[in-house]
């Protein structure tokens, strides 16, 4: 298994992933996958148990090497927004995703049919899809270019509050789930004009650390984090 960063969803910016800059059809997504170039070339699982030594070595290897071609592919297809397909909760292909359909290699390509192994992808993809259109939905709630500025703070401080919320929810707080959750945040940040390194900034400065792998956080801690970050956003605009 060769790692490429370019893959990983969590390098993805706002720009590479707002839906409204990448057009998509959901209800072509089936053909679609299978008409892509590794489609043809779908693996079969080795057979046995899952944990076999010799399956896990093969997920790693060339299991792994075949995800990343269809990954690639979809790059080239749809924009750089699908690497997130493979974006499974707890200890998937990546860490602490919002995408259910898919878990990872070992588990997900099929030992039997490989038509199983492209359906789960198309269903991975329009999931992640479906996730950037809610999210993009979530921001729309809070037009901060139109708010007057004696309305932002409490405005950051809900927005913080409700994405954290969504993101906990749909991760299960299970493993890396904050990783995911701080990427939402500074999407949110960017969607409404903040710089992207200020973003990064202002978002590790106010989780401080505090969220943690199996942990959903309490209320107490999101509000903390939310005022944190809106008055921190203040302070700079």
């Amino acid at each position: 298994m060769a790692y490429n960063p370019l893959l990983s969803p969590r390098n993805l910016t706002w720009d590479d992933v707002d839906p409204r800059r990448h057009p998509f059809d959901a209800a072509e997504a089936a053909e679609a996958v299978r008409a892509l170039a590794p489609a043809r070339r779908t693996p079969l699982r080795p057979a046995g148990h899952a944990g076999n030594s010799d399956i896990i070595r093969w997920s790693h290897g060339p299991g792994w090497d075949w995800a990343d071609e269809m990954t690639l592919a979809m790059v080239e297809r749809w924009g750089r927004w699908t690497v997130g397909w493979r974006w499974a909760p707890d200890e998937g292909d990546y860490d602490g995703g919002p995408v259910g359909a898919w878990c990872c290699t070992r588990d997900s390509i099929s030992a039997t049919d490989p038509e199983e192994t492209l359906d789960r992808i198309a269903e991975a993809l329009c999931e992640w899809r479906e996730w950037l259109e809610d999210t993009a939905d979530r921001f729309d709630h809070y037009p901060l270019d139109r708010m007057p500025a004696e309305d932002r703070q409490d405005a950051w401080e809900r927005a913080t509050v409700r994405l954290v919320t969504q993101v906990v929810d749909r991760t299960g707080g299970g493993s890396g789930w904050y990783g995911h959750c701080r990427q939402v945040l500074v999407w949110f940040l960017t969607r409404w004009g903040v710089a992207e390194e200020t973003a990064r900034e202002q978002v590790e400065k106010a989780i401080d650390g505090r969220f943690l792998s199996w942990t959903a956080p309490g209320r107490t801690l999101v509000d903390d984090v939310a005022e944190r970050l809106a008055t921190s956003l203040e302070a700079d605009s």
